[in-house]
C-alpha cells in the first residue's frame, strides 16, 4: 500500500485521522521539517545563562543544568545580537525580523523567520504557521510587508482549531464564508489594479504591501477550503482551560507548549512561535515577592537577583519539558526533537539596563551536532541573523541573507 505522512481509517460514511505511524509509513518515506521559536521578552540572567567555558567541553551553567541530559541536544551562543536594534521593549518586535532601530519615527518591519518557513512549507499541512502567545499584546510573527500576525493566547480557542471538528452544517458555513472571501479578493485585486495609475510612489508601495497581503490570502483561503473538509486528528489530551491565573505565566507557557507539541506530531502545523509574555504581577512561585518586570530591572540588588534567578530557573524547567516531550516521540528511526529545530532566546541581553547586545539564546534538535558553547565577541557581536540564515537552509529555503545577516554561522554544522 502506498501511504503518506496523512492516513486515514475510513468507514462508509467517514474519515478518522491517524497519527504518524511507523508500521505504515514504509521504507522510504522521510519525515518532515519542522521550527519551533521562543521568546521569552524579559531576558534572561546572563551569569546564570552563559557558560564561562567555549566548545564542547564547557562546564554548564546554573540555568544549562536545569536541562540535565539534553547536553548533546542543543548549542548555546554567546555573543550573538541583531545589530543596531536598540528601543528597550520594542526590541521584541524585531526578535524574528532583525529589522533596525524599532523605535525610529516610520519604523517598518520586516519579514520574520517563522514566516519565511511557513511560506516554504505552503499548504502542506492545515495550518502554514502557528503563532501563540502566553498573553495578548504585540506580535513576533510578521509578514512579507512587515505587518504583524497576532497570536492566539486563549488555550481552549487554540485547542478547539487544532482538534474538534465542527458539524456537517458547521462545515458547510465555513465553505461559504471561504468562497464569500475568494470572490471579495478577486474584486479586491481588480480594484487595486486599476487605481494604481493614479497613484504616488508612496501610495503606490502601499497598494503594492496590501495586494501582496491580499495574494497571500487568497493563497490561504484556497488552502483553507481543501483542508477543511478534511477531519481533524484525534488527541487523548483534555481541552485546556482558559481560568488559569493571569499572573501564572509559567503554567501558561507549558500549557502553550504543550499545545505546540501535539500540532507538531499531529503534524497540523510544521512552524510554531511561541511569545512568552513577561507581566508586572507577582508570579504564584514560592520564594517570590515581586512583580516579575520589576525583578527583571533588579539594579545589580542580590535580593531581587535571587528572586529573578527562581522565576527563569522554573522557565528552564518548562523548556526541558518541552524539548524532552519532543525527544521522547518517535518517528521511526528519529524522534520529533530529531525532525524540530527549536530556537529560545530573548530580545533582551540585559533586561535590567534594555540592553539589547550578548542575546541569551539556545538552539535545539534539528538534526544538528550539538553539545558545544559557540561563543562571539561580547564587544563586537556576531549578527543573529546569520544564525537564522543556518536554520533556513536546513529547514530547505535557499537563501545566503536573513536581515542583518549574510552567511551561516560559523562552528554549526
Amino acid at each position: 500500500m502506498k501511504t503518506n505522512r496523512r492516513n486515514f481509517l475510513r468507514t462508509s460514511s467517514a474519515l478518522l485521522a491517524l497519527p504518524w505511524l511507523e508500521s505504515l509509513a514504509g521504507a522510504a518515506a522521510t519525515q518532515p521539517k519542522r521550527m519551533v521559536s521562543i521568546c521569552t521578552n524579559f531576558g534572561l540572567y546572563g551569569p546564570s545563562f552563559f557558560p564561562e567555558q567555549a566548545g564542547r567541553d564547557y562546564q554548564p551553567s546554573e540555568y544549562l543544568k536545569v536541562l540535565g541530559d539534553l547536553r548533546s541536544q542543543f548549542t548555546v551562543f554567546s555573543g550573538i545580537a541583531h545589530p543596531e536594534i536598540g528601543g528597550d521593549h520594542a526590541s521584541e518586535a524585531c526578535f524574528l525580523t532583525s529589522a533596525k532601530h524599532p523605535t525610529a519615527g516610520g519604523f517598518r518591519n520586516s519579514v520574520s523567520l517563522d514566516f519565511v518557513a511557513a511560506k516554504h512549507v505552503g499548504p502542506a499541512t492545515r495550518f502554514p504557521l502557528l503563532t501563540l502567545s502566553t498573553q495578548d499584546g504585540s506580535p513576533l510573527t510578521h509578514t512579507a510587508s512587515g505587518a504583524g500576525v497576532p497570536a492566539l493566547y486563549k488555550p481552549s480557542d487554540i485547542f478547539a482549531r487544532l482538534f474538534l471538528a465542527g458539524k456537517a452544517r458547521d462545515i458547510e458555513l465555513e465553505m461559504a464564508r471561504l468562497k464569500r472571501g475568494q470572490s471579495v479578493l478577486d474584486r479586491m485585486g481588480s480594484s487595486f489594479a486599476s487605481l494604481k495609475t493614479r497613484l504616488s510612489a508612496h501610495d503606490q508601495q502601499q497598494v503594492a504591501d496590501y495586494t501582496e497581503a491580499v495574494r497571500d490570502m487568497e493563497k490561504q483561503l484556497h488552502a483553507d477550503e481543501a483542508w477543511v473538509q478534511k477531519p481533524k486528528p484525534v488527541v487523548e489530551a483534555e481541552p485546556p482551560s482558559d481560568a488559569l491565573d493571569r499572573s501564572d505565566n509559567i503554567g501558561r507557557a507549558r500549557i502553550m507548549l504543550g499545545l505546540a507539541k501535539l500540532a507538531l506530531q499531529t503534524d497540523s502545523t510544521r512552524v510554531v512561535t511561541v511569545f512568552i509574555r513577561g507581566m508586572d504581577l507577582k508570579p504564584p512561585i514560592e520564594g517570590i515577592s515581586e512583580d516579575h518586570h520589576g525583578l527583571s530591572h533588579h539594579g545589580r540588588n542580590q535580593a531581587k537577583i535571587d528572586q529573578l534567578r527562581i522565576i527563569e530557573r522554573a522557565k528552564m524547567a518548562v523548556f526541558r519539558d518541552f524539548l524532552v516531550a519532543l525527544r521522547d516521540t518517535k518517528e521511526g528511526a528519529t524522534s520529533l526533537l530529531d525532525q524540530t529545530q527549536v530556537l529560545i532566546g530573548s530580545n533582551l541581553g540585559d533586561a535590567s539596563s534594555h540592553n539589547t547586545s550578548n542575546l541569551p539564546i539556545l538552539l535545539a534538535g534539528g538534526g544538528w551536532k550539538h553539545g558545544q558553547h559557540i561563543a562571539g565577541d561580547r564587544k563586537n557581536n556576531t549578527p543573529l541573523g546569520k544564525l537564522f540564515v543556518s536554520m533556513l537552509q536546513r529547514y530547505g529555503v535557499e537563501t545566503d541573507r536573513f536581515g542583518t545577516g549574510v552567511g551561516t554561522l560559523d562552528g554549526l554544522v
